[in-house]
């Protein structure tokens, strides 16, 4: 890929190459973090639409007008630099379903090969690993789990029947209940993560537990791709639902950067954040 991009912010006028946006500068996250350094990535039109459906009765997914493979090479950047990714049931699936690509390893080839490079350079492990959220524990496991020898987190709730606790326990599975309500419980998860030692963790888990998360102040850096497009569409999600964040939702712009028109040829915005009334938590 030799598409460029130019600067926005800081000091606007350069340009570089799109590739390696996300491991050089202030892209960097893989640095030594006395706790968990939480980041994010979404990708948006300029509506807000992360996800959309043609009808309220099925789920909203990723529209086709707001893929590029330019935006797929930078997520995985991202995904380079997690010693742990954060997921969940649905996304495991609509896996199983052939629905949604697997990103739940860092794929293989030549055309990936300087990302296993980089993570090999950071002295991570080959693949990060992966712990999934689930209300329910009804899920299909995925093989390419076991084939990658990925260390797996199976994280529930006591909502969740302790048979079906018992069942994925049977099968060797490390299943942890953290919390008690029906979603997992923020900061029983922060604790979770800080035992086992992550410093880089990629949440791909969806607005759900982003709002969470920012709510209690546990994410770090911010990423967004914003598709120069407007999309409209009566059933979709956005960012954020719920009620109002406040001050905790104020974000301090890091980089910003101007792509050059996409496969579909549209421009596209790549911007970090971190947040501006972040507290150090004890």
């Amino acid at each position: 890929m030799n598409k460029k991009v130019v600067r926005l912010y800081p000091a606007p006028g350069q340009t570089e190459p799109l590739r390696g946006l996300y491991l050089r500068g202030t892209g960097l996250v893989a640095d030594n973090h006395p706790e968990p350094h939480i980041y994010a990535n979404f990708l948006t039109s300029l509506d807000g639409r992360i996800a959309i459906s043609e009808t309220a009765d099925r789920a909203c997914q990723l529209p086709a007008a707001l893929k590029s493979d330019e935006d797929f090479a930078l997520l995985l950047e991202l995904y380079a630099h997690a010693d742990c990714i954060i997921t969940h049931a649905g996304y495991m699936r609509s896996l199983a379903a052939g629905e949604l690509g697997n990103v739940l390893q860092l794929p293989q080839g030549q055309d990936y090969q300087y990302l296993h490079d980089w993570r090999a350079q950071q002295g991570l492990k080959a693949q990060p690993d992966v712990l999934i959220l689930t209300g329910s524990l009804d899920f299909p496991w995925h093989t390419s789990l076991d084939d990658y020898q990925q260390q797996v987190h199976i994280v529930t709730t006591t909502q969740a029947s302790s048979a079906a606790r018992a069942e994925w326990q049977k099968q060797g599975r490390s299943v942890h209940v953290l919390g008690e309500q029906k979603h997992v419980d923020a900061d029983l998860l922060l604790e979770f993560l800080h035992q086992q030692q992550y410093q880089s963790v990629f949440l791909m888990a969806g607005p759900d537990l982003l709002r969470d998360l920012l709510a209690g102040q546990y994410v770090d850096r911010f990423f967004m791709t914003l598709s120069h497009q407007l999309m409209g569409g009566e059933h979709y999600q956005s960012l954020l639902s719920g009620g109002l964040l406040g001050t905790k939702g104020y974000l301090q712009l890091e980089s910003l950067y101007m792509g050059e028109a996409d496969c579909s040829g549209l421009g596209q915005w790549y911007a970090e954040f971190t947040f501006q009334n972040k507290e150090t938590k004890s």
